[in-house]
C-alpha cells in the first residue's frame, strides 16, 4: 500500500509533497509473529442411492460431548429409516498435525475409524492428539540439541579458524624475520672470520713490537726495519679489516633499523588496509546491490523491446492486410457501380417496355431475360461487396483504435526522446567546447615548449659565442698591450723609425724585414729580438682575428634565430591569447560549478555529521537510554493493514466522487472547502468501506471510525503477541480556518495512515485569542483483541513516533502565473550579416514556471532565426540583445505597458535577468523591481560558442508561517537526539520552534529530497528523526494543531498517521566526499628572450707573456717517526635469532548429527447410527473463526540509483483482438410437471425449508 505523499499530485508550484498536506505521523519499532490457528473444515461429501442427503455441522450440547470437538453430520435417508454419520474433529487434533507440519514432522492421514460413540471418538482423538504431541516435542528436542551441537561445532571452527589465522600472520612475520636474521648473521660471520685474522696478525704486530721496543740494538738495525715492516703490513691489513667491520656494523644497524621501520610501516599499512578493505566490501554490497537492480531493470526493458518488436510486426502485418483489403473494397466498389449502372440501364429499357407494350412481347421477354442476369450479377457483386465491406470496416475498427493508441504512444515518445535530445545536446555542447579548450590549450603548451626548447638552444649558442668573445676580448686587450710596448721601445731606439706589421708566413721573413727597415741597415741585437717579439704579437693578432671573425658570424646567426624567434613568438603569443580567452571562459563556469558543488558537498558533510552524532548519542549517550530501549521493551506492533475495512459513526456528510474529483488539482487544493457546493454533498457514503472516504466536517463535530479484518498488528504481553483486531479513532474537530468553520477530512482506508484535515484558509481570527485559527482535531486511540477485550494502555510498552512535525516560514515557489519576454540574440549569417533570433522558454499557454522538491525546473533551447542560415561557433558567436520596455500613455492619467523596447543594447554579458510585468518584462542585467518588490522572474544564460541557451527561474520564498504540533496530554514525551523537535512540559506541546523545512532557512535537512540532497520528511529516510519523536502511550489521548495555511491564499492541511515507525537515528556509515569539479589547465604564457645577443669587438694583436722560470724547492728531511702502539681489533656483535611461533592447539570439533525425521499417523473418526427419521431440529451452524495471519515483516526498501538514462525506443502497440461476439443464450424449458407421493412431497418441501432456515441463518451470521 503506497503512502499518502505517493498518491498524491506532484504538480503543485511549491516545492514540498509534504508542504502542501502537514503530517504527524505515530509510529512504532519492533516486529512480532503471531502463529496462525483455527484451519478450514470443510464436510466431505458423501453419496447414497437414497433420495435424500443432509449435510449438518453442529456443536452438540450433549454433557459427554466436548465443547471444543466439532461434530459433522452426514444424514441419508433410506425408506423411513436415516443413516446418520458424524465425524467428530477435534480442534486440539488439527492444532496438533499443524504444529507437527511447522516443525517439518511428516503427517499421515489413514483410513478412518468408526467409533461405537462421540466419546470414544473424542477419545480416540485425545490419544491422537497427545501421541502427535509427544513425537513433535520429541523431535523439537532433538532439532534443539541437533541445533544447538551444530551452534558449538560452528563456534569451535570459527576459534580454529581465528587461530590458524593468527598462527599464520605471526608465522610469516617469523619467516621474514628468520630472514633478515640469516642475512646479518651470514655478515657476521664474515666480520667475525676478518675479525679473527686481524686479531692474530695484531698480537703477531704486538709481540713483535714488544720485542723491538725492549731490544737494545739501533733503530736502523735489520732488527728493527724486520719489526717495522711486520708492522706496517700487520697495521694496513688492521686497518683495512677495521673499515670493512665499520661498514658491516654500519649496515647491519642500517638493517636493524630499517626493520624495525619496515615492521612499523608493514603495521600501518595494515591498519588502513583493513579499514579501507571494509569500505570496500560495504561499497561492494551497496553496488551489487544496485547492479542487481540495474540487471533487472535491464531485462525488463529488453523484453519490453523485445515486445515493442513484437507488436510493431505485428501492427505493419495488420497494416498490409488492411492495405489489401482496402485495395479489395475499392475494386468491389468499382465492380458494384459498373453493375449497378447496369442495372439501372436494364431498369429504365425494362420500365419503357413495360408502360409500351404487353409483358408477352418478344421485346418485353429479352429486356427481362437481360435485367434477371443483369439483377443476378448484381446481387452477387453486392452479396460478395457486404462481406468485404464488413471484413474492411471490421479491420479499419481496429487499426484506428491501435494507431490512436500508437499515435498516444509515439507523442509520449517524442516527448521524451525531445528531452533527451536537449539533455545530449546541451551535453555534447559542454563536451565539445571542453574539448576544444583543451585542444587549443594543448597546443599553446606545446607550441610555447617548442619556442621556449628553440630560445634555449639559442641561448646557449649565444653564450658560448659570448664566452668567446669575452676570451677573445681579454686575449686582445693583452696583445694591443704588448704590441704598444714593443712599438715604443723600438721607437726609443730609432726615434724616425716607422714601425708597421708586415703580414709573413714566417717569423724568419718578419724579421728579416723588420731589420730591413733599420735606417743606417745595420741590425741590433735588440733590434732583432724586438722584431721577433713583434712578430710573435702579430701572429697572435691574426690568430685572434680569425676568432673574431667566427665570433662575429655567429653573432650574425644567433641575431637571424633570435628575430625569427621574435616572429614565432607573435605568433605563438596570438595562439596563447586565444587560448587564455577559451581558458578565461570555461574558468568562469568551473568557477560558479564549483562553488555550487562545494555548497552542496557541505551541506551534505553537516548533515552527515549530525547524522553521526545523532547515531553516537543513540548508542552511547545514557541520556538516550529510554529511547534506546524502544527495540527490546516495545509492546506494539502497527505499521500497515492494507486489508482493513472500516466504518464512520456520527457523519452523513459525505462528498461524492465527482467533487472529490473536481477538488483533487493538487495535493493541497483538493482541501478547499470554500468550493464544495450543496450538490457534492450526500447523506449516505458513495465509497466502499476499504477505499479512502472523503467527508464534510465542521467546528465541534465528533464521529468514530472503526477498523476490522487487521492481519498485521499486534500487542505483546509478557512474552506472548496477541493480534489486534480492532482500532477505534474517536476524533473531535476543535477548530477550522474557514469563515463558515467547515472542511474537508480523508479518513483513510489504513488505520496507520489515518487522517488528513484540511480547510480553505480565511484568515478569520479566534476571538479569545487574536490569532489566526488553525485546523485542531482531538482523537483517541483504542486498540481491541480478537476476542473483542480492549488493551490497557498503562499496563503495556505502546510506543508510537510522533514523526513529521514540519515548520517552514514560508513556502518556496516560482512566479508561475506570469512568464518571461523571449530573448532576443544577434549572429551573422552565412553570408555575414547581422540577423537576429528569438527563444521562448514558455511557448504556450499550457507551459509555465515550476518548481519541485526545492528545485526549480531550468528550460533549455536555442534561437529561432527564421530563413537565415546561422551556424553559431567561436568565430560567430552569439550575443544577448538587452531590451528595456516601459509604461506608454494612451490617454491622460492613463498608462499601457508598451510593446516597443525604449532601449535596445548589444551586450558581451553571458547571463541576463527577465523581469516580471512590473518592469514591464524587460531584459538586462540589472536586478529588477517594482515599488521596492523583487521583480525578477528568472535568468536566461547563453553559450556564446554552441548557441544553447538557459532559463532558470528564481526561487523564491514566501512569508506564510505553518507550524504543526501535538499535545500529548498525560502520555510519556520520549526525545530524540539532534531532532528540531522539542517538548515543554509547561503546555505539553510537541513540536518545532524553528523552521526545519528549507537548508535556506537554517535546518540541517530539506523537507523533501532532491536531486542532490536527501529529505528528512520520508517514512524510509535515514534522517526520518530530524522532524520527530517518541511518545509512550497511557490513555491515547492527542491533539493535533496546524497552524497557518500551507501557502499564501491555500488551505490549512494537516496529515497525521498513527503507527510504529519510530525515527531511531541510523548508522549514515563514511562520508565520501564526492568528487570536486576538474579544474582547467591555464596555459603557460610563452615569454621572449629580451636579451639580444651583441655583436663582438674588433680584437688587436695581443704581446705574448714570457713563461716564468721555476725554482727548485728545497725540502726539509724528517725524522723517520716512531711506530705506534697496534690497537686491538673490535669483535662484531652477533645478531639475535628471532623465534618461531609456536603451533596453535585446534580444538576438537564436535560431531553433530542431524535428526532423523519424525512421522505421525492420524484417522479420522465417525460414529454411524440408524434411526427413524424424526422432525428434524433447526441446523444451528457455528460460525467460523476468523484465521489470524501473523505479520509480515517489513523489508526495508532497497535504494535504487537511477542507472544511465537511455535513449527511449519508439514503443508501437499491440492491436487488440476483435472480441468475439457472445452466442445468444438459450430460452430455458419449463419443467416437467406430474404427480408424485404427497408423503415425499411434504417431506421434501419441509427439508428443503429447514435447510434455507439454516443457510439463511449462516449467511445473516456470516
Amino acid at each position: 500500500m503506497k503512502s499518502y505523499r505517493e498518491h498524491v499530485s506532484k504538480q503543485e508550484k511549491f516545492s514540498i509533497r509534504k508542504l502542501s498536506v502537514g503530517v504527524v505521523s505515530l509510529a512504532i519499532a519492533g516486529l512480532a509473529t503471531v502463529n496462525t490457528y483455527g484451519a478450514e473444515v470443510k464436510a466431505d461429501e458423501a453419496t447414497a442411492p437414497a433420495t435424500e442427503a443432509t449435510t449438518t455441522d453442529t456443536a452438540t450440547s450433549d454433557a459427554a460431548v466436548s465443547t471444543s470437538s466439532k461434530l459433522t453430520s452426514t444424514t441419508v435417508t433410506e425408506g423411513n429409516k436415516t443413516v446418520t454419520t458424524t465425524y467428530v474433529e477435534s480442534p486440539e487434533l488439527e492444532k496438533a498435525k499443524a504444529d507437527a507440519v511447522t516443525e517439518g514432522v511428516t503427517v499421515t492421514e489413514e483410513a478412518e475409524k468408526v467409533q461405537p460413540s462421540i466419546a470414544a471418538a473424542e477419545a480416540d482423538n485425545k490419544a491422537q492428539t497427545a501421541e502427535i504431541n509427544t513425537v513433535v516435542e520429541n523431535y523439537k528436542k532433538a532439532k534443539a540439541e541437533y541445533e544447538a551441537k551444530l551452534a558449538e561445532q560452528k563456534q569451535v571452527e570459527a576459534e580454529n579458524a581465528k587461530a590458524k589465522a593468527d598462527y599464520d600472520q605471526a608465522n610469516t612475520k617469523y619467516q621474514n624475520d628468520l630472514l633478515a636474521y640469516q642475512t646479518q648473521k651470514a655478515e657476521y660471520e664474515k666480520a667475525k672470520a676478518s675479525y679473527e685474522e686481524s686479531q692474530k696478525a695484531y698480537e703477531e704486530a704486538l709481540a713483535a713490537y714488544k720485542a723491538a721496543s725492549t731490544s737494545t740494538s739501533s733503530k736502523d738495525s735489520d732488527a728493527y726495519k724486520l719489526v717495522k715492516e711486520q708492522y706496517e703490513a700487520a697495521k694496513a691489513t688492521y686497518e683495512t679489516s677495521k673499515a670493512k667491520y665499520e661498514t658491516d656494523a654500519a649496515k647491519y644497524a642500517d638493517n636493524k633499523l630499517s626493520f624495525a621501520d619496515a615492521t612499523a610501516s608493514y603495521n600501518t599499512a595494515k591498519t588502513s588496509y583493513d579499514a579501507a578493505l571494509a569500505q570496500y566490501n560495504e561499497a561492494k554490497v551497496q553496488y551489487d546491490k544496485e547492479l542487481e537492480s540495474y540487471e533487472s531493470k535491464k531485462a525488463e526493458f529488453e523484453k519490453n523491446k523485445l515486445a515493442q518488436a513484437a507488436a510493431e510486426k505485428k501492427f505493419d502485418q495488420q497494416t498490409k492486410e488492411y492495405t489489401a483489403a482496402e485495395k479489395q473494397y475499392q475494386q468491389d466498389l468499382a465492380a458494384y457501380n459498373e453493375a449497378k449502372t447496369a442495372y439501372e440501364t436494364a431498369l429504365e429499357a425494362y420500365n419503357a417496355a413495360t408502360s409500351t407494350g404487353g409483358t408477352d412481347s418478344a421485346e418485353y421477354a429479352a429486356l427481362k431475360a437481360k435485367y434477371e442476369a443483369d439483377k443476378s450479377a448484381y446481387e452477387t457483386a453486392k452479396a460478395k461487396y457486404d462481406v468485404d465491406a464488413e471484413n474492411y470496416n471490421d479491420k479499419k475498427t481496429s487499426y484506428e483504435t491501435a494507431k490512436a493508441s500508437y499515435d498516444s504512444t509515439k507523442t509520449a515518445y517524442d516527448v521524451a526522446k525531445s528531452s533527451y535530445d536537449v539533455a545530449k545536446a546541451q551535453y555534447d555542447s559542454e563536451v565539445a567546447k571542453y574539448n576544444k579548450a583543451t585542444e587549443e590549450y594543448n597546443k599553446a603548451v606545446s607550441d610555447y615548449q617548442k619556442a621556449q626548447e628553440q630560445y634555449a638552444k639559442d641561448k646557449l649558442e649565444y653564450d658560448t659565442a659570448a664566452t668567446s668573445y669575452a676570451k677573445a676580448n681579454n686575449e686582445y686587450d693583452t696583445v694591443v698591450n704588448k704590441f704598444k710596448k714593443v712599438k715604443e721601445e723600438i721607437k726609443a731606439i730609432y726615434k724616425d723609425a716607422t714601425v708597421n706589421i708586415v703580414e709573413s708566413n714566417t717569423i724568419e721573413e718578419d724579421e728579416e724585414k723588420e731589420v730591413e727597415k733599420d735606417k743606417d741597415g745595420k741590425p741590433t741585437k735588440k733590434l732583432t729580438d724586438k722584431a721577433k717579439d713583434l712578430t710573435a704579437a702579430k701572429n697572435l693578432y691574426k690568430n685572434n682575428k680569425s676568432q673574431y671573425e667566427e665570433d662575429k658570424k655567429a653573432f650574425e646567426e644567433a641575431k637571424a634565430k633570435y628575430a625569427a624567434n621574435e616572429i614565432e613568438f607573435v605568433a605563438v603569443k596570438a595562439a596563447y591569447d586565444k587560448a587564455k580567452s577559451s581558458y578565461d571562459a570555461v574558468n568562469e563556469q568551473y568557477a560558479k560549478l564549483y562553488q555550487a558543488k562545494l555548497a552542496s558537498i557541505e551541506t551534505a558533510l553537516a548533515q552527515y555529521k549530525n547524522a553521526k552524532e545523532a547515531y553516537e548519542k543513540y548508542m552511547t549517550d545514557n541520556g538516550f537510554k529510554e529511547l534506546k530501549d524502544v527495540e527490546t521493551v516495545q509492546d506494539l506492533t502497527f505499521q500497515r493493514e492494507g486489508g482493513a475495512i472500516h466504518t464512520i459513526d456520527g457523519i452523513s456528510t459525505y462528498l461524492t466522487r465527482e467533487a472529490q474529483e473536481r477538488l483533487n488539482t493538487s495535493n493541497v487544493h483538493q482541501y478547499d472547502s470554500n468550493k464544495l457546493e450543496a450538490s457534492d454533498i450526500v447523506a449516505t457514503s458513495p465509497w466502499a468501506n476499504n477505499e479512502t472516504e472523503y467527508i464534510q466536517v465542521k467546528e465541534g463535530d465528533k464521529f468514530v471510525v472503526t477498523y476490522d479484518n487487521l492481519n498485521q498488528s499486534s500487542m505483546r504481553e509478557n512474552t506472548d503477541m496477541h493480534p489486534i483486531k480492532r482500532v477505534i479513532y474517536r476524533y473531535e474537530i476543535l477548530s477550522l480556518p474557514s469563515k463558515d468553520g467547515k472542511g474537508i477530512a480523508a479518513v483513510s482506508n489504513d488505520p496507520t495512515v489515518t487522517l488528513t484535515v484540511g480547510a480553505s484558509t480565511d484568515q478569520t481570527k479566534d476571538q479569545t485569542k487574536d490569532q489566526i485559527k488553525p485546523v485542531k482535531v482531538a482523537v483517541d486511540i483504542e486498540f481491541y483483541d480478537e476476542n473483542g477485550n480492549k488493551f490497557d494502555l498503562t499496563q503495556h510498552n505502546a510506543i508510537v513516533a510522533l514523526n513529521s512535525l514540519n515548520h517552514w516560514t514560508g513556502a518556496s515557489y516560482v512566479d508561475s502565473g506570469d512568464k518571461p519576454r523571449a530573448l532576443t540574440v544577434e549572429a551573422k549569417d552565412k553570408n555575414g550579416n547581422t540577423v537576429r533570433g528569438t527563444w521562448n522558454p514558455y511557448p504556450d499557454e499550457k507551459s509555465s514556471m515550476s518548481i519541485e522538491n526545492n528545485e526549480v525546473k531550468v528550460k533549455t533551447g536555442k534561437a529561432d532565426f527564421g530563413t537565415a542560415d546561422v551556424t553559431i561557433s567561436a568565430e560567430n558567436p552569439i550575443k544577448i540583445v538587452t531590451q528595456k520596455y516601459g509604461y506608454v500613455e494612451v490617454e491622460k492619467d492613463k498608462w499601457i505597458p508598451g510593446t516597443t523596447p525604449e532601449k535596445e543594447e548589444v551586450t558581451d554579458a553571458l547571463t541576463v535577468n527577465a523581469s516580471g510585468s512590473g518592469s514591464v518584462h524587460s531584459i538586462g542585467t540589472e536586478e529588477f523591481t517594482f515599488e521596492g518588490k523583487d521583480d525578477v522572474l528568472g535568468s536566461y544564460k547563453v553559450d556564446a560558442t554552441t548557441g544553447q541557451i538557459t532559463f532558470t527561474p528564481k526561487k523564491k520564498f514566501e512569508n506564510v508561517e505553518h507550524q504543526e504540533s501535538v499535545n500529548i496530554g498525560n502520555n510519556k514525551y520520549i526525545q530524540i537526539p539532534n531532532s528540531s523537535v522539542s517538548y515543554d512540559s509547561a503546555t505539553k506541546e510537541v513540536t518545532s520552534e524553528k523552521d526545519n523545512q528549507y537548508v535556506e532557512h537554517g535546518a540541517v535537512f530539506n523537507g523533501e529530497s532532491s536531486a542532490t540532497l536527501r529529505g528528512w520528511d520520508d517514512p524510509s529516510s535515514p534522517y526520518l528523526y530530524y522532524g520527530g519523536a517518541g511518545l509512550k502511550m497511557s490513555d491515547g489521548h492527542l491533539v493535533f494543531t496546524a497552524k497557518g495555511a500551507n501557502a499564501a491564499k491555500q488551505p490549512t492541511v494537516y496529515w497525521f498517521a498513527i503507527n510504529s515507525n519510530v525515527g531511531l537515528p541510523k548508522n549514515p556509515g563514511s562520508f565520501v566526499i564526492p568528487p570536486a569539479p576538474v579544474s582547467p589547465v591555464a596555459p603557460v604564457e610563452p615569454k621572449l628572450n629580451e636579451v639580444k645577443p651583441t655583436l663582438p669587438t674588433p680584437l688587436s694583436p695581443v704581446s705574448p707573456v714570457a713563461p716564468v722560470k721555476p725554482v727548485k724547492e728545497e725540502i726539509e728531511k724528517i725524522k723517520e717517526p716512531t711506530p705506534p702502539t697496534p690497537v686491538a681489533p673490535v669483535s662484531p656483535v652477533s645478531p639475535i635469532e628471532p623465534k618461531a611461533p609456536e603451533q596453535p592447539k585446534y580444538k576438537t570439533i564436535p560431531k553433530t548429527e542431524e535428526p532423523q525425521s519424525a512421522e505421525v499417523k492420524w484417522h479420522k473418526n465417525k460414529v454411524v447410527t440408524e434411526t427413524d427419521i424424526p422432525t428434524p431440529p433447526t441446523p444451528v451452524p457455528p460460525t467460523p473463526p476468523t484465521p489470524y495471519n501473523p505479520p509480515t515483516p517489513i523489508v526495508p526498501p532497497t535504494p535504487i540509483v537511477p542507472p544511465t538514462p537511455e535513449v527511449p525506443t519508439e514503443p508501437t502497440p499491440e492491436v487488440p483482438e476483435q472480441p468475439v461476439q457472445p452466442a445468444q443464450p438459450q430460452t430455458p424449458a419449463l419443467p416437467n410437471t406430474g404427480t408424485e407421493s404427497s408423503t415425499a412431497a411434504v417431506l421434501a418441501g419441509a427439508m428443503a425449508g429447514l435447510l434455507g432456515l439454516g443457510l439463511a441463518r449462516k449467511k445473516k451470521e456470516d
